[in-house]
């Protein structure tokens, strides 16, 4: 959620709460409130004016499947000697059960190895842990959410206005003038899971909710339906049968979701096209919160979990569930495209933020397990969502997601599998670090490709094996490969590498063996890139362009260039780039007589390795060279105990701060 203004305008008294609870020393903190990075904000403002140094760990790259060798990494790092005592675990909610379950492992054996140990959380939702102290967040509403009110308050709420025409809906209890009290209290409340009856006051809910900002002892209970889910019931028995309609429908979203969404998902029937908005606008203040993701033209909304459960019900009651459900995953097909589209014409930014908007809802289409039809029916339109979001797999650093995600649509694909799945599959085989489980899947595809009379695809393939080839260090192989994709790549691929990926990885390929023709190759990268820019392909020339000026003596020139690479990486989440520009960029500052900063960047790409990669990874024996003469040049300066402590500091710091650093 994206705050306008001010930072963190109106947030004074969330911040106060937030600050005494950690200052009190609870072993569990969890921030929780709808999609957006508002409660990251709220954290890391948190903490800086504590004067807390605190480890932290993103969720945005992990999957479960990486947890148990992250937790063994969490426990040396919080062992070392000088680690911080606050582990911040960020986004946790992505993680579902065995994010909890890593969090009850760390707390029950933090005495071992971290006496004192607090571990704050933002999430979505509480963690449910006995010892969780939770703290929801409530959204900023915005001027667009209060249309269907004609006041510029909480959703319709009248009373005192706070900073910029906005209510502190965490500091103002005047709940009592709102056209229908029992929906957004319910909706408020809802981010903990399980409350009790009670308005907003002071920061904490009564009669038996939230105490002094935090849970009563003995946690949340399960006893029957909860205060929220009783009045989220409520709220919908008293709307009219259009907001009911729709109340039901809208609970098929997984995640936030825009107007336009809305209308294509929940219109037919009695629902006309025509009529979706007018009753979104009236229904909004009643079940749905606003989020504002930084877009002004576009109004999102998030349906708390009270209000999904009781519409999911209704809808089930109705015999509608499995209709809208089609329409919900045509409309992820749609939106899958359109970030293609959107990454193929060079708007790459914005389609690695659409697709990670609409993420939840994504995942959710690429289950064919979960579709109405029969899986089999369904895997068609799952294996086309996840091969048109390539590019999130592959240069977006989820590529144990992608994976993950592609093998269990194919594996319930009854036909012959497209040969552009098959590219992926062979891709993201590669970007594991496993080419020899890409080679057969580079034939399969192969041989669909020219099945099915793709062109496009056969180009694809020959980029796949350039770049296979480059991993491996046979680089003259990977030349010709490329060359090959240049030849028989369209000027506009629909899907896949661009003209101007292919030029720079043919730079690469040459950068060591043949300067000037990689230079050449460099110039016609920058020739395509007229009609829109390829950061990805970017970030990759500009490390080619450090090998280049390296090779040339000039270091200064190379160091910048490396840096440049590294934060271009780091912006789309590659990590196979951030690596190998991380890597280059310590060999540079070696040069420069900093070899405590180099060592840290090499500690900091050990961690994002082994989180991300479930099985480990082995570095491409292309990127090998760089390593091995930066930890031979290491050892000369270091002592064998300077070096580990710069190695755990970079890993208890990370890139995208060390990045800054001279």
């Amino acid at each position: 959620m994206a705050e306008t203004g001010r930072p963190l305008a109106g947030r004074e008294h969330e911040l106060a709460v937030l600050r005494r609870r950690i200052r009190d020393g609870a072993r569990l903190l969890t921030l929780t409130g709808p999609p957006g990075p508002l409660k990251t904000r709220l954290m890391r403002e948190a903490l800086r004016r504590e004067g807390i140094e605190a480890m932290w760990e993103p969720a945005e790259l992990l999957a479960p499947e990486n947890l148990p060798a992250l937790a063994r990494l969490l426990r040396r790092r919080l062992a070392a000697p000088g680690a911080p005592r606050v582990l911040v675990l960020d986004g946790w909610e992505r993680l579902g059960p065995s994010g909890a379950a890593l969090v009850a492992g760390l707390l029950r054996e933090a005495p071992a190895f971290s006496p004192g140990l607090t571990v704050l959380v933002t999430a979505q939702r509480a963690l449910r842990l006995a010892e969780e102290a939770v703290l929801p967040v409530t959204p900023t509403p915005t001027r667009r959410a209060d249309r269907a009110s004609g006041t510029h308050g909480t959703h319709g709420t009248h009373g005192p206005q706070g900073p910029q025409g906005t209510r502190d809906a965490a500091g103002d209890a005047g709940v009592a003038g709102n056209a229908a009290p029992y929906a957004p209290e319910a909706a408020r409340t809802a981010q903990e899971g399980e409350l009790q009856d009670g308005r907003l006051q002071d920061g904490r809910l009564q009669n038996g909710g939230l105490q002094n900002g935090g849970l009563q002892e003995g946690g949340l209970q399960d006893d029957g339906p909860s205060a929220a889910q009783l009045a989220a019931e409520r709220g919908y028995l008293r709307c009219d049968p259009l907001e009911r309609l729709l109340w039901e429908r809208m609970s098929v979203f997984e995640g936030s979701f825009g107007r336009e969404a809305v209308s294509e998902v929940c219109a037919s029937g009695a629902l006309p096209a025509a009529a979706v908005l007018d009753v979104l606008d009236r229904l909004a203040p009643l079940a749905l919160l606003p989020v504002d993701d930084g877009d002004p033209g576009e109004d999102r909304y998030w349906m708390p979990p009270p209000m999904r459960a009781v519409g999911a019900r209704r809808l089930t009651e109705r015999g509608d569930r499995w209709a809208v459900v089609l329409h919900h995953r045509r409309w992820c097909v749609k939106v899958a495209r359109r970030a293609a589209d959107w990454w193929q014409g060079g708007r790459q930014l914005d389609a690695r933020a659409l697709a990670l908007l609409e993420l939840p809802d994504l995942a959710a289409a690429m289950d064919p397990t979960s579709a109405p039809l029969s899986p089999a029916d369904e895997a068609d339109s799952a294996v086309e969502i996840a091969v048109s979001l390539w590019f999130l797999w592959v240069a977006c650093g989820r590529v144990t997601e992608g994976r993950s995600r592609l093998r269990h649509a194919l594996a319930l694909h009854p036909g012959p599998v497209p040969a552009r799945a098959l590219w992926l599959a062979a891709y993201l085989e590669l970007e594991s670090g496993h080419p020899e489980d890409a080679d057969p899947l580079l034939v399969q595809s192969w041989a669909a490709a020219v099945r099915d009379g793709d062109d496009t695809c056969l180009a694809m393939l020959a980029h796949l094996r350039g770049a296979t080839a480059l991993y491996q260090g046979r680089t003259d192989a990977a030349a010709a490969e490329f060359r090959d994709a240049l030849e028989g790549l369209g000027e506009y691929p629909d899907l896949g590498p661009t003209r101007q990926l292919c030029w720079t990885a043919l730079a690469l390929a040459l950068v060591r063996t043949d300067p000037e023709a990689a230079q050449e190759a460099l110039d016609r990268a920058d020739v395509h890139s007229w009609a829109g820019r390829d950061v990805w392909a970017d970030a990759w020339a500009h490390y080619a362009r450090a090998e280049l000026h390296y090779w040339d003596g000039e270091p200064g020139r190379a160091m910048e260039l490396a840096t440049r690479a590294l934060r271009e990486h780091l912006r789309t989440g590659c990590v196979s780039g951030s690596a190998c520009s991380a890597e280059l960029l310590a060999q540079m500052r070696i040069l420069r007589g900093r070899p405590t900063t180099a060592a840290r960047l090499l500690g900091a790409v050990d961690l994002m390795r082994s989180t991300v990669f479930e099985d480990g990874y082995r570095p491409a024996p292309f990127c090998s060279p760089s390593r091995e003469r930066s930890e031979s040049a290491l050892r000369e300066h270091l002592s064998d105990g300077e070096l580990r402590r710069a190695y755990e500091e970079g890993a208890r710091r990370g890139l995208h701060e060390l990045v800054a650093e001279p």
